[in-house]
């Protein structure tokens, strides 16, 4: 009986939490939180603009190997332009500046543009290589959005 005893006159006053504390607790993760969430869009946005920057590279990169081993360099035809829509809030295309302008682009892959939804907040991207002298030109189309620097190059 006088653990039976014990078990009953124990007092449960000093377990648990104190409201004071589970209130204190709350508002320090809702402080970080509110500072985490931003930074986390922020990164997200600049690892989107990275993922589909590297692809460009890739598929141009590809180009040439294509063209090195005498093999067709139709845009279709590099893998790594395969999968247009494979980009979170971008979509690859063909691309030569005469596109912009409303003329017929060849089928080449050594020109490709990375075109941003219009509601994501990203930049468009762009990169053109001169077979001939292997010069590659790198531009995208706002330099105040995520991985395009000022002077619209990247």
């Amino acid at each position: 009986m006088p653990s039976t005893k014990r078990v009953l006159t124990r007092k449960y006053v000093d377990e648990g939490f104190s409201l004071i504390e589970l209130v204190v607790v709350i508002a320090v993760l809702a402080i970080l939180s509110a500072v985490a969430i931003p930074a986390f869009v922020g990164v997200q946005a600049n690892g989107k603009a990275s993922a589909v920057k590297n692809g460009l590279v890739n598929g141009v990169k590809e180009c040439a190997v294509l063209d090195s081993d005498d093999k067709d360099t139709a845009f279709d035809d590099a893998q790594s332009f395969a999968n247009v829509d494979g980009f979170s809030g971008y979509k690859l295309e063909m691309y030569t500046s005469s596109t912009e302008k409303g003329a017929k682009a060849p089928d080449s892959c050594f020109s490709a543009k990375a075109t941003a939804d219009k509601s994501s907040g990203l930049s468009d991207f762009m990169i053109t290589m001169d077979p001939g002298t292997g010069t590659v030109t790198k531009t995208c189309g706002d330099d105040t959005k995520p991985g395009c620097k000022s002077g619209k190059v990247w």
